[in-house]
């Protein structure tokens, strides 16, 4: 539980400071409503995305470069364990760890993005609009426990952090092997917010801005 007391952490932090940031700005900013303009429901350049655009941003985050890469390093290092050590130490091993990272991502993005929608949170990773490396770099893990309100508004987001363990329980209650208990599912579980920083650090970094 440490890793997710840490990002929990790190998420109220930049919470703090990006709230503080927006409400300056609406301070300062004059406020324009006519008949013809719809409610404000974003900050700055973002908008909520709609229904569609959610589902290409679940498609993307599952499907895409994040999750695709993120599944293949975590099924690399579960091979040098190797975990679980049942499971063959050649290619069918890998080929076995990676399909199983990839159905933790999938169900883990499923479950965060249908709950996301069910409360009207935007939890898909947006980049920073911050520069250098290392503000860029903390947003990236920041947003782990990050999303954004129909304002555009940043706030911490349970989604987010229960979405991990939906994937990591059921890998061990579906093919793990039988001797893994619900502890080992949260172990799993703390574990899968490092792969999901390490998506979000490719979001930032290399995948090609949308």
């Amino acid at each position: 539980m440490k890793i997710a007391a840490c990002l929990i952490w790190i998420a109220s932090v930049a919470t703090y400071a990006q709230s503080s940031d927006l409400s300056q700005r609406s301070e300062t900013a004059p406020s324009v409503v006519t008949a013809t303009n719809p409610p404000v429901r974003s900050s700055g350049s973002y908008r909520f995305p709609d229904h569609t655009q959610q589902f290409r941003n679940y498609l993307y985050s599952t499907f895409g470069p994040p999750g695709l890469i993120s599944s293949a390093v975590g099924a690399g290092i579960d091979q040098g364990k190797p975990a679980p050590p049942e499971w063959d130490s050649g290619g069918q091993g890998y080929g076995e760890r990676y399909g199983s990272r990839f159905t933790m991502n999938l169900t883990a993005k499923t479950a965060e993005y249908s709950l996301g929608a069910l409360i009207h949170e935007d939890v898909a990773y947006h980049r920073c609009d911050c520069t250098g490396f290392f503000p860029r770099t903390a947003h990236a893990f920041s947003s782990v426990l990050t999303a954004k309100t129909r304002s555009g508004r940043t706030v911490f987001s349970v989604p987010s952090l229960v979405s991990p363990y939906a994937g990591s329980f059921m890998a061990v209650n579906a093919w793990y092997p039988g001797r893994y208990e619900p502890a080992d599912a949260l172990r799993i579980g703390n574990m899968s917010f490092v792969f999901k920083a390490g998506g979000n650090l490719i979001g930032e970094f290399i995948a090609p801005r949308r």
